[in-house]
C-alpha cells in the first residue's frame, strides 16, 4: 500500500491537480495532510475557493469574536493570493464567496485580490456578494464597483457574478474584448446604465452560455444628485437585445420584460417574467434550431390554443416544452411530431389537453390546491411514454383523484405513470374520516409517491382507502418526515397491508372484486442501505429524515 501511495504521489503534478479538481473541496484540502508531496500539491493547486463562512462561523456569537475572525479570512485571502502571485504560479479558478461580511469594509481587499488572480492566466471568476445594497446597516448604497481590470483578462473562459455587485457606466467607454468568454452568469447584478450589460454581451464573440437573473438599474433620484437602486418597475432592466453572437447555445433570462435575440445556434432559453405586471415581449423569431423552451411565472397574458398553433412551425426542432405557473385557456391543443418532453406545472384555467405527439417520452402534469382535474387526453402517444403526474390536494378533496386520475385517456397510458401527491393537512374541525365508494376497477399506476399524508390517526383508514381505491400501484413510496408524513402512518399502512383482511377491502359490490384480493405479497426497502431481513421498526429507527420507505407490491 505504501508503494502504491509513493507511486501516486510522483505523478506529474499537472495528473494530481486534476485529481483534486475532481474532489470535494473539503477531501481535497485533507490531502496536504498524507505526505510533503501531497501538501506541495495542495499548496500549488490552482483552483482556489474562498467562503467567509467556514471562517465566521455560527451566528449569534460576541462581536470581538466576529471582528477577529473576519480579520483572519481577509488575511488568510491575502496571504495566499500573495504567495501565488510572488511565486509565479497561475491561478486558473477563483471563487469567492461573502455572506456575513460587510463588503464596504473591504472593497479595497476585494480590489487588490482580484487584480492578483486578474494578473495570473486566470479562466474561471466566481464572486458572490451580499444581494444588493438595500440591506446595507449604514444606509443605501451603490454596491461593489467591479474593477475594468476584471474583464480584460485574455485567458477568461467563465464569468459568475452574484450579489451587489456594479457594473460601471464605465463599462460602454472601455475597449472590451473577452475572446475567450464562453459562460457569463449575472445574478441580481446593479448596472450603472440601461445597456451596460447588453454592451458587455457585444464583447464576447464566441459566447455560448449566458444567464441574466434580477438586474437592478442605477436610476437618478429626484431631487438629488446621486444615483440609488429602486425596486420599482422604473428599476430593472427593461429590455434585453442580443445579435451577432454565432456560438450562443443557452440563454436563461429573468425579469427582463422585453428580449430579443438573433443567435443562429441557440437551443435553450429559459424566461422568467419576475415580479412585473406588465406584458412582455419574447422575439426568438430568428433561433430556428431552438431545441429548449421553458417559460415560467407568464401570468400577465393567457397563453392561448394559437399560440401552441404558431409555436411548432416556428420552430421545427423544438424538443421540450415546459410552462410552470402560466395563465392559460381552458383547452389547449398540442400537435408536434419533434416533441418528446412536455411539462405543464400549475398552469390556471386549464381544464382540457390535447396531445398529438407520436414521439413524445415524457410528459409532467403538476396539479396545486384548489386546481380543477383536467382532461389530458392523448391523441397520439409513443410506447415509451412515461407519464408522471404531481398533485396537492386537501385531503377534503381526496375523494375527486379518482376522477384525476380517470380524467387521463386512454387509461392505459397510466401503466407506465408515476403519481406524487401531496395531501394538504385538514384543519382542527375537519377530522370526519371522508367515505369514498368505488365507482369501477381503478388504473393501474407503475408508482405512487406519497409526500404528506394527515397525521391524524383518526384519518388514517380513510387515507389508505381512497388511495388504494382510486388507482393500483406496483410501488408505493412513503417519505418519512415527523410533520409530512409519521412513522406511525407508516407502520399503520405496512399492517394493512400485511394483513390484508377481508373485511378491509375496497370492493363496492359483491359482484366485481377489487384489486385487494389479488395482492399477493408485500416486500419493504429502505432508500438506505440497510439489510433486506431487517424488520420495519428497526429499518425506522435507523431511518433519517426525508429518506424514503418502499413498498413493493406482488399481485
Amino acid at each position: 500500500m505504501e508503494q502504491e501511495e509513493d507511486r501516486l504521489s510522483n505523478l506529474p503534478k499537472i495528473i494530481l491537480h486534476n485529481i483534486l479538481s475532481k474532489m470535494p473541496k473539503k477531501d481535497a484540502a485533507r490531502t496536504s495532510v498524507l505526505s510533503k508531496d501531497w501538501a506541495d500539491t495542495w499548496f500549488t493547486f490552482p483552483i482556489l475557493y474562498f467562503s467567509d463562512d467556514i471562517c465566521t462561523g455560527t451566528f449569534p456569537q460576541p462581536r470581538a469574536d466576529f471582528v477577529r475572525k473576519t480579520k483572519n479570512f481577509i488575511e488568510h485571502v491575502k496571504r495566499t493570493l500573495l504567495r501565488f502571485h510572488d511565486k509565479g504560479l497561475a491561478i486558473k479558478e477563483f471563487d469567492l464567496i461573502v455572506n456575513n461580511i460587510d463588503v464596504r469594509r473591504m472593497s479595497k481587499d476585494i480590489d487588490l485580490w482580484l487584480k492578483l488572480v486578474s494578473e495570473s492566466s486566470l479562466e474561471v471568476l466566481d464572486l458572490r456578494l451580499p444581494d444588493g445594497p438595500h440591506q446595507d446597516e449604514e444606509g443605501p448604497g451603490e454596491g461593489y464597483v467591479l474593477p475594468k481590470g476584471v474583464i480584460e483578462g485574455k485567458s477568461l473562459t467563465k464569468l459568475v457574478l452574484m450579489g451587489g455587485i456594479r457594473v460601471d457606466p464605465a463599462f460602454m467607454n472601455h475597449s472590451v474584448k473577452l475572446f475567450s468568454l464562453r459562460v457569463l452568469s449575472l445574478w441580481a447584478v446593479i448596472s450603472g446604465h440601461e445597456k451596460a450589460i447588453e454592451h458587455l454581451i457585444s464583447c464576447c464573440p464566441l459566447i455560448e452560455h449566458i444567464t441574466l437573473k434580477c438586474f437592478s438599474v442605477l436610476i437618478p433620484r429626484r431631487g438629488i444628485g446621486n444615483h440609488i437602486p429602486q425596486s420599482d418597475t422604473d428599476g430593472v432592466m427593461k429590455s434585453l437585445s442580443m445579435h451577432g453572437l454565432q456560438k450562443l447555445k443557452t440563454v436563461d433570462v429573468q425579469g427582463i420584460q422585453e428580449v430579443y435575440i438573433d443567435a443562429p445556434c441557440l437551443e435553450n432559453f429559459n424566461y422568467c417574467a419576475g415580479d412585473f405586471d406588465a406584458p412582455f415581449k419574447i422575439d426568438l423569431d430568428r433561433c430556428k434550431n431552438l431545441k429548449v423552451l421553458d417559460l415560467l411565472s407568464l401570468t400577465s397574458i393567457t397563453i392561448t390554443d394559437n399560440w401552441f398553433v404558431d409555436l411548432f412551425p416556428k420552430f421545427p426542432f423544438l424538443e421540450s416544452l415546459k410552462l410552470d405557473n402560466c395563465k392559460m385557456s381552458d383547452r389547449i391543443n398540442i400537435s408536434s411530431v419533434q416533441l418528446k418532453v412536455l411539462e405543464l406545472s400549475n398552469c390556471s384555467n386549464l381544464k382540457e389537453v390535447n396531445i398529438d405527439a407520436p414521439n413524445l417520452l415524457s410528459c409532467r402534469f403538476c396539479g396545486r390546491v384548489g386546481d380543477s382535474e383536467p382532461i389530458i387526453r392523448f391523441l397520439r402517444s409513443s410506447s415509451q411514454l412515461e407519464v408522471d403526474l404531481q398533485h396537492t390536494m386537501h385531503y377534503l378533496d381526496l375523494g375527486n383523484l379518482w376522477k384525476f386520475l380517470q380524467n387521463i385517456k386512454p387509461q392505459n397510458v397510466l401503466v407506465l405513470a408515476s403519481l406524487s401527491l401531496f395531501i394538504v393537512q385538514p384543519t382542527v374541525d375537519a377530522v370526519t374520516p371522508v367515505v369514498f365508494q368505488v365507482p369501477s376497477p381503478p388504473p393501474r399506476i407503475k408508482h405512487l409517491h406519497l409526500r404528506s399524508v394527515p397525521n391524524n390517526e383518526i384519518l388514517f383508514s380513510s387515507v389508505l382507502n381512497i388511495l388504494l381505491s382510486s388507482c393500483c400501484p406496483a410501488t408505493i413510496s412513503l417519505t418519512w418526515h415527523p410533520y409530512f408524513c409519521r412513522k406511525s402512518f407508516i407502520e399503520f399502512f405496512y399492517d394493512k397491508l400485511m394483513e390484508r383482511k377481508d373485511d378491509d377491502c375496497f370492493c363496492s359490490s359483491t359482484d366485481t372484486k377489487c384489486w385487494w384480493h389479488g395482492l399477493k405479497d408485500v416486500k419493504i426497502r429502505s432508500s438506505m442501505k440497510i439489510e433486506e431481513e431487517v424488520d420495519l421498526k428497526t429499518m425506522l429507527e435507523s431511518l433519517p429524515i426525508r429518506e424514503n420507505i418502499n413498498f413493493m407490491l406482488e399481485f
